[in-house]
């Protein structure tokens, strides 16, 4: 994830939605304040023009955080400091931060259509098994399954707080917009990270379900399918 006290807008990077990419791309556009949070090395790619991990951890010794916040953060987190990480569900991110900053910062994310994403989501946690389960069995079986809280990565008590919400299925698009709503010239390249786990990425995501395995996926994700209007 990204804050981006520069340009004044919250990354909050959901899960397989392309946000490893687009989260390279925007390190372009930090500035040496700016939080960016680690990744792993097949995310990472190195470009000279893009800023690795920096600010993401936040020593003890932080003060201008405030009495308040600090007392917030319990005893551990006020004798450790803290970190800013991937994936950070917003209400975190939010109490880590100065809360009214946050509330007037643009909070950015991606959302994707979920029947897609649960398929993507497989290939990705089935790449290391040797016997793969069948998607089916994915699907049912929480036991191959990472828990996947997408939703709750861009909303706060049940409700979302995204100002800019870019498309997966429009990405290249929605990402130029975004970028350029900024008042930059220069729209950042959009890299391809982590796309090779998908081998079978030309198949439709529909030919993966069954009626069955497709009504799990909708009330799994219930939330965002109705806000978004996703259908299958």
């Amino acid at each position: 994830m990204i804050i981006s006290h520069r340009h004044r807008f919250i990354f909050l990077k959901t899960q397989k939605t392309a946000g490893s990419s687009v989260e390279l791309a925007l390190s372009e556009i930090c500035g040496p304040e700016d939080v960016i949070t680690p990744m792993n090395a097949v995310e990472r790619e190195d470009d000279p023009a893009r800023r690795g991990p920096q600010n993401y951890h936040v020593p003890p010794a932080y003060r201008p955080l405030g009495a308040a916040l600090l007392h917030r953060m319990g005893a551990r987190a006020r004798k450790s400091g803290f970190s800013y990480f991937q994936h950070m569900p917003a209400a975190l991110v939010r109490r880590r931060m100065d809360p009214a900053e946050f509330d007037s910062y643009r909070k950015v994310t991606i959302v994707r259509n979920a029947w897609d994403r649960e398929v993507s989501l497989y290939f990705w946690a089935t790449r290391k098994l040797d016997e793969k389960p069948s998607f089916e069995q994915f699907v049912r079986r929480r036991v191959w399954r990472p828990e996947m809280k997408t939703f709750e990565i861009y909303s706060i008590n049940g409700k979302s707080v995204a100002d800019t919400v870019m498309r997966y299925e429009t990405l290249a698009e929605d990402f130029a917009s975004f970028v350029g709503s900024l008042g930059l010239d220069h729209v950042p390249v959009l890299p391809r990270a982590k796309g090779s786990f998908r081998t079978k990425a030309k198949r439709d995501y529909r030919d993966f379900y069954t009626d069955e395995s497709a009504e799990i996926v909708r009330r799994r994700y219930a939330r965002e399918i109705d806000l978004f209007g996703m259908t299958f």
